[in-house]
């Protein structure tokens, strides 16, 4: 398995931040003929900060609404975007199954993480594991804007457009991206974007918001079975006070499919616990979610899942994925 994180930083002198802003989006589908499909978009992260935030347990596209041109089969969407101190945004999605033009592409995991802090400065990554396109298992090279060449088209991977200028800063990541063009006309057949974060910062004199935000997305392996638990998750006290906050996780080796926003309960920490009301295969269950962060690059996070009227429970360390405390310096 070829699991890879990416990097792209810029850290000038550190200040305090007053705006905030940005959204994160598991997919976005643009083809000309049939128009624009988005799944699981948070929308604007307010400029007062706060928390936003969007999920899916599945963001399958099936080709007859794209014409034949686009088809996606993917899992545990998970969007969010976090306004604190500073702003960071996340998404993640699993089991990727993409045919764009003719193009077959796979993956286990892909994620993008956008990060936008005072100096004004940014930071982002992305994960994009086990990718293999046109049949072809592909060797990222760790640097941003790593493309590769279709016979249509081009796929960009961790791509990362920064701007940083006087009190502002913005990163758009996107985990893969990929334009097919008609070789004829030049016209573009398909625009596909996986896995976008993309974070905002003004950082004018003054405080973020109260609040709190524990968020994090990826998979961890099962037992006895050995096959894969995917995950997305986000709790958030946003300043008013309130609790907000999703759970998307699916045991791919009994095919349980887990999802809720309605949490009950959540004490932050670097280790954080998170309760909350669910559908389990559509029938009305609790669930206990304990997750750890362990400090970048999270291959050392922990995910464990306890849904006390299934008499089920799983816990391991990420396979793939990251685990953020958000206000919190975490080791």
């Amino acid at each position: 398995m070829l699991v890879v994180s990416l990097g792209f930083v810029i850290w000038p002198s550190r200040a305090q931040a007053l705006s905030f802003g940005g959204q994160a989006t598991g997919a976005q589908v643009f083809v000309p003929a049939t128009g624009l499909t988005i799944k699981a978009a948070s929308g604007q992260l307010p400029p007062s900060g706060g928390e936003v935030d969007a999920s899916l347990l599945s963001g399958n596209i099936p080709g007859s609404t794209t014409g034949g041109v686009v088809a996606l089969a993917a899992g545990a969407l998970h969007s969010v975007v976090v306004g604190l101190d500073e702003t960071d945004a996340e998404a993640s999605l699993a089991t990727v199954s993409l045919t764009v033009s003719g193009n077959g592409i796979t993956s286990d995991f892909l994620m993008a993480r956008s990060n936008a802090g005072c100096g004004p400065a940014v930071a982002g990554s992305a994960q994009l594991q086990n990718l293999v396109i046109n049949g072809q298992p592909i060797t990222v090279t760790g640097n941003p804007n790593q493309t590769v060449s279709l016979p249509n088209g081009t796929a960009t991977l961790n791509e990362q457009t920064p701007a940083v200028a006087g009190s502002t800063a913005e990163l758009k990541v996107v985990a893969l991206h990929v334009i097919t063009i008609d070789a004829i006309t030049g016209q573009v057949l398909a625009d596909v974007q996986l896995a976008i974060a993309d974070a905002m910062i003004d950082c004018q004199p003054g405080s973020g918001p109260a609040g709190s935000s524990t968020t994090g997305g990826g998979w961890i392996t099962l037992t006895p079975g050995g096959g894969k638990g995917t995950f997305g998750v986000s709790a958030a006290f946003r300043p008013d006070g309130s609790l907000a906050g999703h759970l998307v996780y699916t045991d791919h080796d009994i095919d349980l499919k887990v999802q809720s926003t309605a949490m009950t309960d959540f004490v932050p920490g670097c280790t954080s616990q998170i309760n909350g009301t669910a559908t389990a295969n559509s029938a009305p269950v609790t669930f206990n979610v304990t997750v750890t962060d362990h400090g970048e690059p999270g291959t050392a996070d922990t995910f464990s899942i306890v849904i006390p009227e299934l008499g089920y429970s799983q816990s391991d360390t990420l396979g793939g994925g990251n685990i953020q405390v958000h206000r919190l310096h975490c080791q």
